[in-house]
């Protein structure tokens, strides 16, 4: 399955990091990729604690199988050795005194049960991390800089100070923060790898599904009055319904253009195909209030710019989708039964 050749230069590659930390391994990675450029590979390490040493693995992924490789210096603990854990192993904060174990903590990620959305995200997040593992991630100089200087726009980090309190309030060190940005610049190379060639394609298949509706939204926090002003909006002039509202002090209102997704988010299938004059909703908000709204008009979809991060973003989701069928997901908490019925809805 891996060639020899492979296997010597990958032994002697690993007994050369000698306990390097990770982010240098990491970099020399990049010499044993050029020499066997046709090879997927992925670095793995995990740091023990007593020692703050580090152990190594190179996994070598094939459609047959995975084949992993590792040294451990006689000064160290094999892999297949290290069965015993600290009792600190299994602490994950303490609050004034009072200790959080792991076991206690994965109690309070039930939510992942009930809510799909941020389960998919997690289960996503590992998927990218799988992909971009076998890839070469070095950036140049120049690109890292440029990435650098994106991540700090999209966060308001524009002047030296708010950057280094930024950095302080989440103990990030700049090679860690470098780290981030690299693996950011990674994942838009990735998204870029998937959708290349595609969106026009995608949209000419799916054009009615990016239109732009335009509408009034309605705010409520009495069911009945969210009940009564989803039928009057049904036959009534929704502007005139809205001051009405508004001024009375029964609800508030905003005007809005939403992409057809954003309100299937929120309203759910009646919003894939909503036309002008449909009234949506209610709808229950996260905060708990409700949401009526009507569409005004519906704006067809044109590939101008922001279409396009629309089109690419659903073709890169409808990617991590068919990679989440074939996934293999192994969840360590909860019953059987509720985890098999999260694993079958991520499917699905």
């Amino acid at each position: 399955m891996v060639p020899s050749e492979l296997l010597g230069d990958a032994l002697e590659w690993l007994r050369g990091l000698d306990d390097a930390p990770p982010e240098s391994a990491r970099d020399r990675l990049s010499d044993l990729r050029a020499r066997h450029p046709r090879v997927p590979m992925r670095l793995l390490w995990q740091r023990e604690a007593a020692t703050d040493e580090y152990h190594y693995d190179l996994l070598f992924p094939s459609t047959e199988g995975t084949v992993s490789l590792a040294y451990a210096p006689n000064r160290t603990i094999p892999w297949p050795l290290r069965g015993g854990q600290r009792s600190g192993e299994q602490l994950v904060v303490r609050v004034n005194g009072v200790d959080m174990t792991m076991e206690r903590t994965v109690t309070t990620l039930d939510v992942l049960l009930e809510d799909t959305g941020l389960a998919r995200q997690l289960v996503n997040a590992a998927l990218v991390e799988q992909a971009l593992a076998t890839r070469q991630t070095d950036l140049s100089d120049e690109r890292l800089q440029q990435a650098m200087d994106a991540f700090r726009r999209a966060r308001g980090l524009l002047t030296t100070e708010v950057m280094r309190r930024w950095m302080t309030e989440r103990g990030l060190s700049h090679a860690r923060l470098e780290e981030i940005v690299t693996n950011e610049a990674a994942v838009a190379d990735l998204r870029r790898e998937v959708v290349e060639g595609r969106a026009e394609e995608f949209f000419a298949a799916h054009r009615g599904e990016f239109d732009r509706l335009r509408v009034i939204r309605l705010r409520y926090a009495d069911p009945e009055r969210a009940d009564a002003a989803a039928a009057l909006l049904r036959d009534g002039d929704p502007v005139t319904l809205a001051a009405q509202e508004v001024l009375v002090g029964l609800a508030t209102c905003r005007m809005e253009a939403n992409s057809r997704d954003d309100l299937v988010a929120l309203f759910g299938a009646p919003a894939a195909d909503a036309r002008e004059g449909q009234v949506l909703g209610p709808a229950r908000l996260p905060d708990g209030g409700l949401c009526v709204a009507r569409v005004l008009a519906v704006e067809p979809a044109v590939l101008d710019e922001l279409t396009r991060e629309f089109v690419e973003r659903r073709i890169f989701d409808d990617w991590l989708g068919e990679q989440r069928r074939d996934a293999h997901v192994e969840w360590f908490w909860g019953s059987r039964a509720r985890t098999d019925e999260l694993t079958a809805a991520l499917r699905g």
